[in-house]
């Protein structure tokens, strides 16, 4: 795939996944997660934390603040509302436009750098343009930085709260070969919990939920209902009804 720094072996299971989506069968995909599981260990764990001899970005340091620090910044998160899209608007309303121009590139050469510009490029708009075409346009852009971020490990070298941010592009992305990996990502970060770490592997379980109600949706419609009225998709009989029942339209 042109663009992403992936691994031989997980280039083998996208070729693989084309051959599933040919065949245009769901319970095959669904199975197919059992082979992309097996491929995730040796490609995506290889990599050690890097440290940069250079200084750190002061808009790296304060995205990451903004986002993960205080003793709740789920609510932040999940429960924001008006007043944080306003705040975040108003705090990274310029930065997220420079992401988007493709400014930023530098980030990526370390992990927090990286995972900043996937929370610029993923996060932040659902926030600055909620219920717009815009709140998603920068999606692929987040898809392409996250995936070769996971390539290189990245994603392995910060805290358990921070490595799911960069499986969100992935479980954002309408098309099962995203919904998929995302799913195996967060299913390996379970298993590498300790049995011990009941807090930990809460987190993670809770994760798992999220990631399957978004492929489920993509399994179920191709695409996620909640999204169509903001762009101005016409939604289906059957995706007003799933709506009605599911308002977040995973």
């Amino acid at each position: 795939m042109r663009g992403y720094n992936v691994t031989s072996a997980f280039q083998k299971v996208i070729r693989s996944t084309l051959g599933i989506f040919r065949a245009d069968a769901s319970h095959q995909i669904l199975g197919f997660q059992a082979m992309f599981r097996s491929t995730i260990q040796t490609p995506f764990s290889s990599f050690r934390s890097m440290s940069s001899t250079m200084p750190m970005d002061p808009d790296i340091n304060r995205t990451m603040s903004y986002w993960f620090d205080g003793p709740e910044p789920q609510k932040k998160w999940f429960a924001g509302g008006p007043a944080v899209d306003a705040e975040i608007r108003d705090q990274f309303g310029g930065l997220v436009e420079k992401a988007r121009a493709h400014e930023l590139g530098s980030w990526t050469s370390e992990p927090v750098g990286t995972l900043a510009l996937i929370i610029l490029l993923d996060q932040f708009p659902r926030n600055i343009f909620r219920g717009t075409p815009s709140a998603f346009s920068s999606d692929p852009q987040a898809l392409n930085v996250t995936t070769t971020a996971i390539a290189k490990g990245f994603d392995r070298s910060v805290s358990h709260t921070q490595q799911s941010f960069f499986y969100l592009p992935l479980m954002h992305g309408e098309n099962l070969l995203s919904q998929v990996a995302g799913v195996a990502l967060t299913e390996a970060a379970l298993a590498r919990c300790e049995p011990n770490d009941s807090e930990l592997k809460e987190y993670w379980e809770r994760s798992i939920k999220f990631a399957y109600s978004h492929r489920d949706s993509i399994l179920k419609f191709g695409r996620f209902p909640s999204r169509n009225e903001a762009i101005g998709r016409e939604s289906t009989p059957e995706e007003i009804a799933y709506l009605k029942e599911n308002p977040s339209g995973f």
